[in-house]
């Protein structure tokens, strides 16, 4: 909104009208090639070409631009994918079918402690979803990150 407002007033102060300035200012900034895909909105819009005051490249097809746009908008979704997995420290849970471990509980008071000390039993698991059961049947579903493996209790 920034760019569009600095337009308007500058029109507004060299005396033009904002309107048409407004207009020029928009097929401008639809031709520049958007960062992530690197193809101009205007070209993935319309289909075609569009001419405006900076001079044009013969470039390729249009429909080799929309699969060109597809594939930078995938590398750069992955590259973000990676670049959030190593700032946020994730790493992949070990949890499997058969594994024994204590669930999160939620805090009543100051000396209720952050796991459940009764252990459960992973009976299934769907990604990061875990269902398990612990010895008096009662059935828990969680998230993987609200579960901490233990080592097979002696009892």
């Amino acid at each position: 909104m920034q760019p569009i407002g600095r337009a308007i007033q500058t029109a507004q102060a060299e005396g033009r009208v904002w309107q048409q300035e407004l207009s020029r200012f928009l097929l401008q900034y639809r031709l520049t090639p958007h960062c992530t895909t690197k193809v101009p909105p205007a070209e993935l819009l319309f289909n075609r070409t569009i001419r405006g005051k900076l001079p044009i490249l013969p470039w390729k097809s249009i429909v080799d631009r929309h699969k060109e746009a597809c594939n930078n908008d995938q590398k750069k979704q992955q590259y973000n994918k990676k670049y959030g997995d190593v700032k946020r420290r994730v790493k992949d849970s070990r949890i499997a079918v058969g594994d024994f471990v204590l669930v999160r509980q939620q805090k009543k008071n100051k000396l209720t402690t952050r796991f459940d000390t009764n252990p459960y039993v992973v009976v299934e698991r769907k990604g990061i979803q875990v269902i398990a059961v612990n010895k008096d049947q009662r059935k828990v579903k969680r998230n993987v990150s609200h579960m901490k493996r233990i080592p097979k209790p002696e009892n």
